[in-house]
C-alpha cells in the first residue's frame, strides 16, 4: 500500500510539547516500515508532506494543498498522521475532506489514535475526535489571545511573518528593526507627497525605476496610500486593528476565506516608542492633513457627492481592450470642484499605453440616450398592443431555451458526474486488484478527473441559468416600464435602478475618440430587437417628414405676379 505521511507544526510551543516536525516525522517513519507500506513522497527529496508554523484551523496550507492535489491524483491510497489536529482542528473542514478521500478512494489513518474509516463505529470516532480538536483549538484561542494582548501592550511585535515595509523583525528582541534601504525609499515616498507628487505618480515613476515591493512585485497605489496613513512609521506598535470575521467568507460568501474587517477602536492597542521611527511626528502630520484635504474641504464635507455610474462594467477600450471606470476630476481648479468622467483602466498602469481619451459621464450617457436608448424606447410601442408583442418575444425566448431545458441539462450532468465517481472508483479498485498497472491507472484516472472537473464546471454554470430565467420575466416588465418613462421624458428611477437596467438592456458598450462605436453595444434580446426596430421607426418618420416638406415646398404660392 502507498502512503503519504503529513506533518504540522504551529508554534514553538507545540515543539516543546513533544509535537515537532522531527517528532512526528520519526514516529510516522516506523509506523509505515513497521507495516510495509511503500512511502509516497512529494516533490522534491522530502519524504513527509511538512507545514512549519501553519494554524490547523485554516486549510490554506501549501503541504497540505499539494498533498489534497497529489490524492486528487491518486498517487496514494492511505494518509497517515500523528494526530488528527495535526491534520484539521476544525469539525467541518474534517468531516469534508475525510468525505473526498472517501469518493477519491482514499484512506486515512491516525498513528496514535486506533480507528477505520471504513465502518460506522469508526466514523463515529473521527466525528468525537474533530469535536475535541474543535475544543481545544478554542481554549487555545482562549490562552493564546490574553497573552498577545499583554505582549502588545509591554511592546513586543506580534506577528513575526509580516512586517511592515521598512523593517524587519529581531528574534531576541521580539521588536522590529530598521532596514535602512527600504527605510530611505519611505521617506522618499513622503518627501515626494508632499512635494504635490499622488500615490498613482509616486507609484507609477517606481515601477519605471525597476524598484520592487519586498515581495518581487511591483508598488502600486493602494500600498503607497498604506505606507502614508501607518503609525509605526512613528515608533508606535499598533495591534489588533483587523481581524477575520468568521461567520462571513470572501466572494459573497463562496470564497474559501474569511473577511478581513476593522475592530472598533476601543480594541486597538497603540503603544508609543517601542522602536526606532523612521518619520518624524511633523513630517507625519502634514502628509495625515494633506491626505485629508485630497478627499474633503476643511469643513470636512466632501468635495463632490456619491455617484453611482450606471455604465460602469460595461464599457471597453476599442483600443487596448481595459474596461472604462468611472472617476471624479477637477472641472474648476479654483472653485474646486469636480465632476465625473469615465476613463480607461490602463491609467492606472504604468506598463500599459493607451491614447483613447476619458469621456465626461454626461456627454457618454446622453449618446446613449439619443442613439440607442431612445431609438429602442420608439421601437417598444406603449399601446396596448404593447403587451401582445411583448409577450411574443417571450415566447419566442422560452421556446428557444425554456427552464425545463436548463434543468433537464443539469439532470444529465449531474447523472453523468455520478457515473464519472463510480467508474473513478472501480478503476481503483481495478488498480487495488493488480489488474491493472500504474501508467494505465494514472492516465485513465487523470482523464476522469478532467471530465469530473468539467462536469461541476458545467452544472454550476446551468444553475446560474436556471435562476436567471425565473428572475428574467420580472427584469424585462421593470425595464419595459423605464423605456415607457424615458420615451416620454419622465424619468422616475434612481441611479441605482438605471445602472440595472443597463445591465439588463446590454453587454457591452465599447468606446473609440469619446464616441460610442457604431455596432459595437452588444444588446440582450428582447432589447436589440426593439431598438432595430426604433431604428426602422426613425427612418419612416424621416421619410414622412421629408416627403411633407416637399409638398409644402409645391404647393406654396409664388411671389412673381
Amino acid at each position: 500500500m502507498r502512503v503519504a505521511l503529513y506533518t504540522r507544526v504551529s508554534t514553538e510551543d507545540q515543539a516543546r510539547e513533544g509535537y515537532s516536525l522531527e517528532v512526528q516525522s520519526e514516529y510516522l517513519l516506523n509506523f509505515a516500515k513497521r507495516e510495509k507500506w511503500q512511502i509516497s513522497s512529494p516533490e522534491g527529496s522530502a519524504k513527509v508532506y511538512e507545514d512549519d508554523g501553519y494554524s490547523g484551523y485554516s486549510l490554506d496550507r501549501p503541504a497540505f494543498e499539494a498533498l489534497m492535489d497529489d490524492a486528487r491524483r491518486k498517487k496514494f491510497d492511505l494518509i497517515l498522521v500523528y494526530k488528527l489536529d495535526r491534520f484539521s482542528r476544525r469539525l467541518r473542514d474534517i468531516l469534508n475532506i475525510l468525505d473526498e478521500l472517501e469518493t477519491l478512494g482514499i484512506e486515512f489513518k491516525s498513528a496514535t489514535e486506533p480507528y477505520d474509516t471504513t465502518t460506522s463505529s469508526g466514523k463515529l470516532m473521527i466525528q468525537q475526535l474533530g469535536s475535541f480538536a474543535e475544543f481545544e483549538r478554542n481554549r487555545i484561542i482562549e490562552r493564546v489571545f490574553p497573552g498577545m494582548i499583554k505582549g502588545a501592550q509591554n511592546g513586543r511585535w506580534q506577528g513575526a511573518r509580516y512586517t511592515p515595509f521598512g523593517y524587519r523583525y529581531d528574534k531576541e528582541l521580539k521588536k522590529l528593526v530598521v532596514c535602512q534601504d527600504e527605510a530611505k525609499l519611505v521617506k522618499d515616498i513622503y518627501r515626494r507627497y508632499l512635494a504635490g507628487d499622488s500615490a498613482c505618480r509616486i507609484a507609477g515613476d517606481l515601477y519605471n525605476e525597476g524598484i520592487h515591493s519586498r515581495s518581487g512585485g511591483k508598488f502600486h497605489s493602494k500600498l503607497i496610500c498604506d505606507i502614508l496613513k501607518n503609525k509605526v512609521y512613528l515608533g508606535k506598535l499598533v495591534w489588533n486593528r483587523n481581524r477575520y470575521d468568521t461567520r462571513t467568507k470572501t466572494k459573497d460568501g463562496t470564497g474559501r476565506g474569511y473577511r478581513y474587517v476593522q475592530n472598533s477602536p476601543s480594541k486597538v492597542i497603540e503603544v508609543d516608542e517601542v522602536h526606532e521611527a523612521i518619520i518624524d511626528p511633523e513630517t507625519f502630520d502634514r502628509v495625515q492633513k494633506k491626505r485629508q484635504s485630497n478627499t474633503t474641504y476643511g469643513g470636512g464635507y466632501t468635495r463632490y457627492k456619491n455617484r453611482v455610474y450606471y455604465l460602469s462594467g460595461l464599457l471597453y477600450c476599442a483600443e487596448c481592450g481595459m474596461k472604462y471606470h468611472g472617476v471624479m476630476l477637477d472641472s474648476n481648479h479654483l472653485r474646486k470642484e469636480k465632476k465625473p468622467w469615465y476613463r480607461c483602466l490602463s491609467k492606472s498602469y504604468p506598463s500599459v499605453t493607451c491614447k483613447n481619451p476619458q469621456i465626461s459621464a454626461e456627454s457618454l450617457e446622453k449618446q446613449l440616450i439619443d442613439e440607442i436608448l431612445y431609438p429602442m424606447a420608439l421601437g417598444f410601442p406603449v399601446e396596448d398592443a404593447a403587451e401582445e408583442i411583448y409577450g411574443e418575444m417571450l415566447i419566442k425566448q422560452s421556446i428557444k431555451e425554456p427552464i425545463e431545458h436548463y434543468t433537464a441539462q443539469h439532470q444529465l450532468k449531474r447523472k453523468r458526474l455520478d457515473q464519472n465517481l463510480k467508474q473513478q472508483s472501480e478503476l481503483y479498485d481495478l488498480y487495488k486488484a493488480n489488474h491493472m498497472n500504474i501508467e494505465v491507472y494514472r492516465q485513465k484516472a487523470a482523464e476522469l478527473r478532467q471530465e469530473e472537473m468539467s462536469l461541476q464546471k458545467e452544472i454550476q454554470n446551468l444553475k446560474v441559468k436556471v435562476i436567471d430565467r425565473e428572475r428574467g420575466v420580472e427584469q424585462r416588465i421593470r425595464t419595459q416600464y423605464f423605456l415607457k418613462s424615458l420615451r416620454e421624458r419622465n424619468y422616475q428611477f434612481t441611479e441605482s435602478e438605471k445602472k440595472e437596467f443597463m445591465r439588463i438592456i446590454f453587454r457591452k458598450i465599447v468606446i473609440q475618440n469619446k464616441e460610442i462605436v457604431s455596432g459595437q453595444a452588444d444588446m440582450s434580446e428582447p432589447w436589440n430587437f426593439f431598438y432595430n426596430r426604433g431604428l426602422e421607426c426613425q427612418k419612416k418618420q424621416l421619410s414622412k417628414k421629408r416627403k411633407s416638406d416637399r409638398c409644402v415646398s409645391v404647393l406654396k404660392p409664388s411671389d412673381v405676379r
